[in-house]
């Protein structure tokens, strides 16, 4: 059977796959991918660390039949088929080797490319990134610091059959060290009856993200137009993210009997708190921004220890697991989270053609849960979810996607349609009705979100594979509108704009031949309470060879920061440029990437931006006014084979 599109799995872990064009010109994948890229990045996102993880490629020596399902273009033959392949040769030297599987074609085998990696196999591979970046304008509030407000990374991995190693450093503008954080893994997989071993830093998903979950997990829609189920209903695997906390620190070991997976881990590590007079907790700060005199407590003031247990049974139509895990801290909390708790939960996922279930119940102390079911008919997509969050854990790892992550309690009723009615046209729908359950005593407050978008595609149906032209138009609205500002509240603060927000958007998008793209975006918000916000942003996207060359002018006018706007942005090949753009003002960019050879690329960015008046730019206590800033950035990335 020819690869066709896919018919199930999860359009979470297909986003997750397009890292890869990150770099790429505007053409470089369907307008289609990249605006459903934008929305959920846009929805669910605010830490640029962990977008990373969210969209980086999948390795097709470790990817799972789940994980292929949720490409798109690839239906159950095509993806039991490449597994069957990989089983045949052992591993997977290079992408190219998938067009011996039936049916794959050279457009399809394009696309996997940019979504696929090949990192494990059975020979040696090193691949090492570095990352520079500077502002220039704000070196004077670092320098009492002994910093000149450099970003920087260091990323390594080394891989060798079923083994792993992975290192990274990461510096933020304003800290002293070099290495302020640090991560390091070790993994090996499918060794003897072992399927998994995890030594350091890694992560863990389980159902629906009740309890354990990354930055791909999420239990509702983040999209009109993506109706969607979590990417594995399990998944174990080293950390290799700069995010700063969302990771597990210690040692997991799964052991495969049969269709049965039994897995046990262990975690301990230490956490940013902020206590009050009597010792107690009164926030924790995930940021990861350590910059002196800008705070005076301790990185290391809050212990946290974790150990549990997990059995799972997994089939190609049926998964179904339960899981046990201790949580202890040091400290008592002075609000709604638990010292001490075991955690104990139950999950499940059935797939067929035309169906898909999930659903999750999380016990500890309250009752939470998330079930979804989505019915697929090719042109007609339907997907129906409910949820009730009462978690009593500390949010850092838990919480699938709501309106208030990840502080409030909630329940909530989606519906997701996505319609097909004409060859050039598709349609979304999304409707969710929800209520805010307090912890501070004030009143509950209900809720919803519409979200209305769709497509039409010129010349036809193929634009939908990648074709040349784009029409998008969108209408969100949401009761309430809360932004993610870390350092203040618990365990974050959530600079709420009360009362309903609006948001109009339209996207044209056009491809010229294979080396030329553009697109002429603009949108509008507005705030029950008056305040309103305007935008207007024009890219375009050169191809040449191995390299690419991309640019960026946007405009924007918002009356204060409750009508602001997220917009992606190209950006170097390991980065995810994620901007907030409020006030008045403008933003430009340059960026060239270039892969020099089969064993390095890498690429130099310049942008600039401007504002109307001035904007104070602080840096702990002190603070500038700026009219407008520079930043310099660049990447090498290295491969040995």
């Amino acid at each position: 059977m020819p690869c066709g599109r896919s018919k199930t799995g999860s359009i979470a872990a297909a986003v997750a796959m397009l890292l890869g064009f990150a770099t790429e010109c505007v053409f470089a994948q369907s307008a289609e991918e990249e605006v459903l890229q934008e929305n959920i990045t846009e929805s669910v996102l605010t830490n640029s660390d962990d977008v990373e993880e969210l969209f980086t490629p999948i390795d097709i020596n470790e990817a799972s039949l789940d994980d292929l399902l949720a490409l798109p273009g690839i239906d159950e033959a095509c993806a039991t088929s490449i597994v069957a392949y990989r089983a045949k040769v052992g591993s997977i030297r290079r992408i190219e080797e998938l067009s011996r599987i039936e049916g794959m074609t050279p457009e399809l085998l394009a696309a996997l490319a940019k979504r696929l990696k090949v990192s494990g196999g059975s020979g040696l591979r090193v691949d090492a990134a570095s990352y520079f970046s500077i502002l220039p304008q704000r070196v004077s509030l670092y320098n009492e610091r002994g910093d000149y407000g450099i970003s920087n990374f260091q990323r390594f991995e080394l891989t060798y059959g079923s083994f792993g190693a992975y290192a990274l450093t990461d510096k933020d503008p304003g800290e002293n060290s070099y290495a302020d954080f640090y991560s390091f893994a070790f993994a090996a997989r499918d060794i003897g009856p072992f399927t998994a071993i995890n030594a350091g830093d890694y992560s863990m998903s389980l159902g629906n993200g009740l309890l354990f979950s990354s930055g791909g997990m999420v239990s509702k829609s983040a999209g009109a137009i993506t109706p969607l189920f979590t990417n594995r209903a399990y998944a174990l695997k080293p950390y290799r993210s700069r995010g700063e906390n969302k990771f597990l620190r210690g040692g997991a070991l799964g052991v495969c009997i049969g269709d049965l997976t039994l897995t046990a881990f262990a975690s301990s590590k230490n956490l940013l708190a902020r206590v009050d007079d009597s010792g107690r907790v009164t926030s924790v700060d995930y940021s990861g921004l350590h910059i002196p005199s800008a705070s005076t407590d301790s990185r290391r003031n809050l212990s946290e220890r974790i150990t549990g247990g997990i059995v799972h049974y997994d089939t190609p139509t049926l998964v179904a697991g339960a899981a046990a895990v201790y949580f202890l801290y040091d400290r008592t909390f002075a609000g709604y989270y638990e010292r001490e708790t075991l955690a104990l939960e139950t999950f499940s996922r059935f797939r067929s053609e035309n169906l898909a279930f999930s659903g999750e119940i999380l016990f500890d102390r309250l009752v939470s849960f998330s079930t979804n079911v989505g019915l697929d008919f090719g042109d007609a997509r339907f997907a129906f979810g409910m949820r009730s969050l009462r978690s009593r854990l500390v949010q850092n790892y838990s919480g699938a996607l709501s309106e208030s992550f990840p502080t409030a309690p909630e329940r909530g009723v989606y519906f997701g349609a996505s319609l097909r009615p004409a060859d050039i046209v598709k349609l979304g729908f999304y409707y969710d009705r929800f209520r805010i359950i307090s912890i501070t005593g004030e009143p509950d407050r209900n809720g919803e979100e519409v979200f209305v978008d769709s497509y039409i595609s010129l010349p036809g149906k193929e634009f939908f594979e990648g074709g040349n032209t784009l029409l998008y138009v969108r209408y969100k609205y949401k009761t309430k509108e809360d932004a993610y500002i870390p350092f203040a509240d618990f365990p974050v603060a959530l600079s709420v704009i009360a009362g309903s927000k609006q948001n109009f958007r339209i996207d044209f998008r056009h491809r010229i031949g294979a080396s030329y793209a553009f697109r002429i975006r603009t949108e509008w918000n507005f705030v029950s309470s008056g305040e309103r916000g305007d935008m207007f942003l024009i890219d375009s996207g050169w191809r040449f060879g191995d390299g690419s060359i991309d640019a960026r002018i946007c405009f924007y006018r918002t009356d204060s920061y409750k009508s602001a706007f997220y917009t992606l942005e190209k950006d170097l090949p390991r980065i995810m440029g994620l901007n907030l753009f409020y006030g008045d003002g403008a933003r430009l960019f340059l960026l060239g990437s270039l892969k020099m050879s089969r064993h390095l690329e890498g690429g130099l960015k310049i942008s600039r931006d401007i504002y109307s008046g001035s904007r104070e730019i602080a840096v702990g206590s002190e603070s500038k006014a700026l009219s407008g800033q520079t930043e310099f950035s660049m990447e090498i990335i290295y491969t040995i084979e």
